[in-house]
């Protein structure tokens, strides 16, 4: 399992919220502010905004802004709305070694680390680690 460019950028996109969070900011000066392309800000935002993590307004005030306060967004739900659900992302079908001849992988330990994984995501609010400014 690896962090990737997505989830990285939802919570520095999270942390741009929380500065202002009862402001709409536009998706593009955010993506300009951090240096990544709007699309790649657009495929963030729909995972977000699908998790309800956060909400959308459009026209001339519009843009995003938090749906819920950091206390009550988990690490897992942002992991969950940037890469792709923990069942999936850590998961030995697919992975380059799960083909191997002369492997087996153990599905009860693969299971139970990402049981264990899965309950310390949730665990972490994001006011824990992110500070609004």
């Amino acid at each position: 399992m690896r962090i990737t460019r997505r989830t990285d950028y939802a919570i520095h996109l999270i942390a741009d919220l929380s500065d202002n969070p009862e402001k709409h900011l536009g998706l593009r000066s955010l993506a300009e502010r951090h240096a990544v392309s709007y699309g790649f800000a657009r495929t963030v935002q729909e995972g977000l905004l699908k998790a309800g993590i956060i909400t959308a307004c459009r026209g001339i005030n519009g843009g995003i802004r938090l749906a819920r306060p950091l206390k009550e967004i988990t690490l897992l739900e942002v992991f969950e709305a940037a890469q792709a659900p923990l069942d999936v992302a850590f998961s030995p079908k697919g992975s380059r070694w799960s083909g191997l001849q002369d492997c087996q992988v153990n599905e009860d330990i693969w299971l139970s680390t990402r049981s264990v994984l899965g309950k310390h995501l949730s665990s972490i609010r994001l006011h824990r680690i992110i500070r609004p400014k």
